[in-house]
């Protein structure tokens, strides 16, 4: 951070150690401030190489009027510009590693020093030494340079001592340059530091100082808030793929389980054409096409429930539904259904239970498709009850429990994937696999759960939980 006291103290009260961008921040600083100013001064500079690190340089130059005079020393041959004047570094002074930003005007001087430290860094690829003349001084991500930024005078005189040597030992490798000339025989009287500066170069820092961190601290929470759009987005594309995929083998799976009654009816047709064919094999495989036919319209049937649940869900709202209003009528509607396999179907249901939250259009769909399995793996002779019961202050429990055939231990994680089915009574009878799976699409969405019980030859108990409504 940038703290000024009293005047004639140090900016930067001891080097601090920044980046290379660090560096050229606090170059930007004073020479924003500068232009703020309108202040005209001569400058001393010695930069790393490169265009960019130039421009703040030249726009300085070209927002004061008259021009300023700015001298930009360098160990590379450089043409002379019509903003700047270019200083050779002399082999005797080469000042590799260092960098300053000399200011120096009538009213004020402030000073920035930088000097680049090579961080170490383990790598299979050779790096050429810096003892090469040609090596630039272009600093990378493995660079860190220690910064000073100083109104003290007597700092300043003393790096305006050194320079000078440095001119004085360019002018004697280069006598033709004239401007050079010029300044080193004027040395003393156009490079001098006055006793005091004003305060208004250290407040103009300050103020460009803390409009830089405004910016940083702006662009901040720009790359923060895109970061977070980038993991937004990521997990919603990651959804969509995952989605596309279950989509993709869903739609591979229906094919199947609809070729396979189709392939049951091709094979029967042409055997029905035999002359020699008699009436008990013709019945076989007439029996054959119509389990095709029905195993076709289930499977239809199914996807197209399927489909219209996903439709519906996306426009379902939840509402307040009264569970003894809805199970005693489905339950009643399929017991004709249970009398005739001669199965006992029978509930129980209070009217003094809480309302739960699930359209009842939902529920009805949850019931119709339990007891539909319930009715189709019990045998004659069996039973099936349906009871309703709190379950707790947030859950209701809707229980459906039949003495049917069970559910074999390795077949019990499967049952609620799609076009799954277990054994089978009457092969006649077979559903499309899609039951369960429905009806834990609607719990999902209402907030219920569903868990089954089952033990082969003994029966299934599957248990439903359905959130109570709350008073908004």
């Amino acid at each position: 951070m940038v703290q000024l006291t009293e005047q004639g103290s140090l900016v930067s009260s001891q080097p601090i150690q920044v980046s290379p961008r660090g560096f050229k921040s606090n170059l930007e600083v004073v020479l924003n401030a500068l232009i703020q100013l309108r202040l005209r001064a001569v400058i001393l500079a010695k930069l790393p190489n490169g265009n960019s690190w130039l421009e703040d340089l030249k726009q300085y130059s070209q927002s004061v009027s008259p021009a300023p005079e700015i001298y930009l020393l360098s160990r590379r041959s450089s043409t002379a510009s019509e903003w700047f004047i270019p200083v050779p570094v002399p082999p005797s002074h080469p000042m590799r590693g260092e960098y300053s930003l000399l200011v120096i005007s009538e009213v004020a001087t402030v000073m920035v020093v930088g000097h680049r430290e090579e961080v170490t860094i383990v790598s299979e690829s050779p790096v050429s030494s810096e003892a090469d003349n040609h090596q630039s001084e272009d600093t990378d991500s493995a660079t860190k340079v220690n910064l000073c930024i100083t109104l003290q005078r007597s700092a300043i005189q003393a790096k305006l001592d050194e320079l000078q040597q440095v001119f004085q030992a360019s002018l004697v490798d280069h006598p033709d340059q004239k401007m050079l000339q010029a300044l080193v025989s004027n040395w003393e009287t156009r490079l001098q530091v006055p006793e005091k500066s004003d305060l208004a170069l250290a407040d103009a820092i300050l103020m460009q100082h803390g409009k830089q961190q405004e910016r940083l601290r702006q662009q901040a929470r720009l790359y923060r808030h895109q970061a977070m759009n980038a993991s937004s987005l990521s997990t919603q594309n990651e959804a969509l793929l995952n989605t596309l995929r279950l989509k993709d083998d869903f739609l591979s799976t229906v094919g199947q389980e609809l070729r396979s009654p189709l392939s049951s009816i091709k094979t029967a047709l042409p055997l029905l054409a035999s002359p020699i064919l008699k009436p008990h094999q013709r019945q076989r495989y007439l029996e054959m096409i119509r389990q095709g036919c029905d195993r076709q319209s289930s499977l239809i049937s199914g996807v197209l429930d399927l489909l219209q649940l996903e439709q519906s869900l996306a426009t379902a709202t939840p509402e307040a539904v009264d569970l003894f209003d809805v199970v005693p009528g489905v339950v009643s509607t399929y017991q004709p259904i249970a009398q005739e396999k001669g199965i006992r179907l029978a509930y129980t249901v209070p009217d003094t239970l809480p309302a739960v939250c699930c359209p009842d259009s939902w529920v009805r769909q949850i019931v119709i498709h339990l007891l539909n399995n319930g009715i189709r793996y019990t045998e004659s002779g069996g039973e099936i009850w349906v009871t309703v019961q709190p379950d707790s202050e947030e859950m209701v429990i809707l229980n459906i429990k039949d003495t049917g055939i069970g559910i074999l231990p390795n077949e019990l994680p499967h049952i609620f994937e799609h076009f799954y089915r277990g054994r089978q009574l009457n092969q006649a009878n077979e559903g499309a696999g899609l039951g369960l799976t429905i009806v834990q699409q609607l719990l999902l969405y209402c907030g219920g759960q569903i868990t089954v019980e089952s033990q082969p030859n003994t029966g299934t108990h599957v248990k439903v939980r359905l959130p109570v409504k709350t008073e908004s």
